[in-house]
């Protein structure tokens, strides 16, 4: 009797063990062949599913993206004040930081490496637009928080011993929400 494969199943398990693989040893240093000796299925299967590596790695990112945006507003509701939803998407970045670290790096590291390749510019700014558009929906922000909320990100990145994410981020939460006596907070 033939197996049955469930096929979307199968590529979202590929594109699954690709981002620890890409995250491990990064965009350039793996080919079709150690992706798929790292994956444990035949070349042939991995072109079954994806034309090439940057497919995989593209959708491995949007993947990866959808599943935070998923998971960091989870918990939001429209009961809550825009302060509130700020703090909890607060509290799931600063208990997710490593991971979103991973895909920043994972990402740059495909823009270092395809340089001004569209593929590569257009993936980072749709990466990129797709938190901003979420966050400013979730949270009433004005269109110019999202790049604080993305630098501070970055600078836990370049400077990680500096200061630690938790007071980064209290800061950006002051910042955006500023005290009870200011009312020039940027978050509606």
């Amino acid at each position: 009797m033939p197996k049955i494969v469930d096929h979307a199943k199968q590529r979202a398990d590929l594109l699954e063990g690709a981002f620890e693989l890409f995250a491990d040893r990064g965009y350039a240093a793996l080919s079709m062949r150690d992706l798929a000796r790292g994956l444990g299925v035949t070349t042939g299967t991995l072109y079954h599913y994806f034309k090439s590596k940057d497919v995989i790695f593209e959708e491995m990112v949007l993947r990866a993206v959808a599943r935070d945006l998923t998971a960091a507003t989870a918990e939001l509701s429209e009961e809550l004040s825009a302060s509130e939803r700020l703090r909890l998407i607060f509290e799931w970045i600063q208990a997710n930081e490593q991971d979103l670290r991973r895909v920043l790096l994972l990402v740059f590291d495909f823009q270092r490496h395809k340089g001004d390749d569209p593929l590569a510019k257009g993936l980072v700014s749709e990466a990129s637009a797709t938190y901003r558009r979420e966050f400013e929906l979730q949270v009433g922000a004005a269109p110019g928080i999202w790049p604080l909320i993305l630098g501070g990100l970055i600078q836990g990145i370049l400077e990680p011993s500096h200061e630690d994410g938790a007071a980064r981020l209290q800061a950006m939460e002051t910042l955006l929400l500023g005290t009870p006596t200011d009312k020039n907070t940027g978050v509606d």
